[in-house]
């Protein structure tokens, strides 16, 4: 994963929306946890732009 790209791609977002269609709170666990994964691994990428890449678009 690229720290310039946004993520996940546009397509995906649509896959877990669909996924996870009536649980917005099992998709932020979801998103939240790769974000806690993404965090580990790229230490040097603000945690602002993580979050807005992971879980920003979750609503």
């Amino acid at each position: 994963m690229a720290a310039t790209r946004p993520g996940p791609a546009r397509h995906r977002r649509t896959e877990r929306r669909a996924e996870f269609d009536g649980a917005p709170v099992s998709l932020g666990l979801y998103m939240g946890s790769y974000l806690v994964w993404a965090a580990e691994d790229l230490t040097w990428v603000p945690a602002g732009l993580l979050h807005r890449r992971f879980l920003g678009w979750v609503r």
